[in-house]
């Protein structure tokens, strides 16, 4: 459990641009929604959570999905 009291699960990002560091692909993380969004370069890269995001595994599998732009 975190500091806020949510449930910490390891998060491990696949697929996407190779802009995305290493660092930001395996993580701990209190976020456990269904999509995942990164800022890299101007734009966000969109994960969505693999399988039952309920299930009790680890680490929690989100896929690339799609990026979008940052409108300036």
């Amino acid at each position: 459990m975190s500091d806020h009291g949510a449930p910490v699960v390891d998060v491990l990002l696949e697929g996407g641009p190779m802009d995305v560091p290493r660092e930001q692909r395996i993580v701990l993380s209190e976020d456990t929604r269904l999509k995942i969004k990164i800022p890299l370069l101007g734009g966000t890269e969109h994960f969505e959570v693999v399988g039952d995001p309920a299930a009790d595994v680890s680490p929690r599998v989100y896929r690339w999905t799609t990026r979008t732009r940052i409108a300036e």
